[in-house]
């Protein structure tokens, strides 16, 4: 009857399950599985992966996972591989292995179960994403430097104000062009982490094409340092970068910029630790996450920035005692151009006010830095119970609100954490 149950079950299943022994021949592909790969039944029997997928070069990456657990007895946990079907179509696939077991719970020498998923139309969507931002960042960069420099000509004594409100809306677009811009720099750098061979056969073109065609020789220079610019990862210092030195330039940098908000920023490094992390890096994840935490936190309010290590992990942790975040905006927080209130509340202040209503970008650059530089970044915030819903707005300071006495109850009312953990164990590497 169980063995019943586990066959209708495994048979619905959306995502596709191959076993196989460890002789490599397949002993059970669900439904699922064949039509991902785009097989037949009778195709499966008394064949090994070897028979089935190695003659297709472009599903190496997918045999290397298999391989990898039927001959040197290792899992994956989760990676993304290209397949290419035997009717030529070609897919994402993201695949899981695990050891199977018997029926007493052992691993024993069963075999290996592999669970896969097509991403293809995900992969397509985050592609999509990237030409938008760096469609955008492109077509905002000539038409802002036209309009600042048209701007300036046109300042009078008589409309200086109308000027200084185009001046500060400007700006914000200069600053979204900006942190477009080095979204899709470090987007790039990254993929020049993966591909750096090409892009030093590039420059050793651009070198030779400079001695051969002296006549264009300071043109392919531009083009030399403008490739080197925009595509090379300044290489780190061996000995790390001071992480409690960079929290206390973002704290002090913070500071100056926010003197105008009374409220209290303060760090707390017990032990200080060196990250293998180029140092611009860090300072904008900081002051990104320093930055929201501040437009949302009352004035009379506290941020506290803390360092803590522990084995295997040097977990830093952004605090506020702000107004918190509702549990439908925590999904979305970093998606970029999202903001945690409806549209007719959003404003336009300036940088660090109470409410001023970020683009969205210093956290989606945040989430792109962690996943090109190796570090886990997790929010966890409770919205403030005295105005829970999105369109409930806070007085900005713990004086004016009518529902609170003091600051303590200010703090126990709502705040938002950000836990950023860098594995020690990838230092080492």
């Amino acid at each position: 009857m169980k063995r019943n149950i586990y066959s209708a079950i495994v048979e619905s299943m959306s995502d596709g399950l191959l076993v196989l022994d460890f002789q490599g021949f397949i002993t059970h592909i669900n439904r699922s599985g064949l039509s991902l790969l785009g097989l037949e039944t009778e195709e499966t029997r008394k064949k090994t992966y070897v028979q089935l997928f190695m003659g297709e070069p472009e599903n190496d990456e997918f045999n290397d996972i298999l391989f990898a657990g039927i001959q040197n007895k290792e899992t994956r946990l989760y990676r993304e591989v290209p397949y290419r079907r035997p009717d030529r179509g070609l897919i994402d696939l993201a695949v899981t292995t695990s050891f199977l077991r018997d029926n007493s719970g052992n691993q024993g020498n069963t075999g290996i179960v592999a669970v896969f998923r097509d991403i293809s139309e995900l992969k397509a969507l985050n592609r999509a994403r990237e030409r938008v931002l760096d469609h955008l960042s492109h077509e905002l960069r000539t038409p802002l430097s036209i309009i600042t420099a048209t701007l300036k000509r046109m300042q009078t004594p008589d409309n200086m104000k109308s000027v200084e409100r185009i001046n500060r809306n400007l700006t914000r677009l200069q600053d979204i062009q900006l942190e477009v811009e080095d979204i899709v720099k470090r987007k790039a750098s990254h993929e020049e982490i993966k591909h750096g061979n090409s892009l030093d056969q590039t420059l050793d073109l651009l070198a030779v094409l400079a001695e051969d065609c002296s006549e264009h020789n300071t043109s392919i220079q531009t083009v030399e340092e403008m490739v080197r610019e925009h595509f090379v990862v300044k290489e780190s210092d061996v000995k790390g970068i001071s992480l409690g030195e960079c929290i206390l330039k973002a704290v002090d940098r913070a500071k100056e910029l926010s003197s105008h908000r009374d409220m209290e920023l303060e760090a707390e490094i017990a032990e200080d630790s060196f990250l293998p992390i180029d140092n611009d890096v860090l300072e904008k994840v900081f002051i990104g996450i320093i930055k929201n935490a501040i437009e949302n936190t009352p004035d009379g309010g506290r941020i506290m920035v803390m360092v803590r290590t522990m084995p295997g992990i040097i977990e830093a942790e952004i605090k506020d005692t702000g107004v918190g975040i509702t549990a439908e905006s925590q999904k979305q927080i970093f998606s970029g151009f999202y903001h945690a209130k409806e549209t007719d509340l959003y404003s336009t202040r300036s940088p660090f006010d109470f409410g001023a209503g970020g683009k969205g970008l210093d956290l989606l650059r945040v989430k792109i830095f962690s996943g090109i530089y190796q570090f886990n970044v997790e929010c966890f915030s409770r919205r403030c119970k005295y105005i829970p819903g999105e369109k409930d707005s806070c007085p900005g300071a713990i004086s004016g609100c009518r529902h609170i006495q003091n600051r303590e109850e200010c703090f126990q009312s709502g705040g938002t954490a950000f836990k950023l953990s860098f594995s020690t164990g990838r230092m080492a590497n």
